[in-house]
């Protein structure tokens, strides 16, 4: 084999070698993070936190005093609902309270154990699952846990 040829085939390596780091480039680097975990995997909460998780990832959503008197705890911007797990008193659940089908806020039914929709009669599961259509997405769900006797919810 020749020098020239040799030459050429290392250059088709290199080049070949560049093609995935290229391709990569070419997609979305910035991917949006607000991604809701699926209704498998609900937002739980250990009883009481002991300085595990640094705060700068939590949200203060209320006091535990608060949710205990009325059931549900709803942040002031609207945008996080959460409630004590019908089955585990000791577990959080925190979900989005903006419906998946026209964008009400659903309102949290501790006699039904549901999130229903005043616009349209959705409901949906303490964990974010659809119960009820029309609407089919689930409500994007969030970790809450207990820190401190506050509710605090990873954003």
């Amino acid at each position: 084999m020749d020098r020239r040829k040799l030459l050429s085939w290392f250059g088709l390596g290199w080049l070949v070698s560049l093609l995935p780091s290229s391709l990569l480039g070419c997609t979305d680097s910035n991917p949006t993070t607000s991604a809701p975990p699926t209704s498998a995997s609900p937002a739980k909460s250990a009883p009481e936190s002991v300085a595990a998780t640094p705060s700068k990832n939590f949200k203060e959503i209320g006091a535990v005093a608060q949710l205990d008197k009325d059931g549900v705890l709803v942040s002031s911007d609207k945008q996080i609902a959460v409630i004590r797990d019908p089955k585990n008193k000791d577990s959080l659940l925190a979900v989005n309270p903006t419906c998946t089908h026209k964008g009400c806020t659903v309102l949290w039914k501790a006699d039904k154990k549901a999130y229903v929709c005043p616009c349209h009669d959705a409901e949906f599961a303490p964990d974010g699952a659809v119960l009820e259509k029309p609407a089919k997405k689930p409500l994007p769900t969030y970790t809450a846990k207990i820190d401190k006797g506050q509710v605090v919810v990873s954003t």
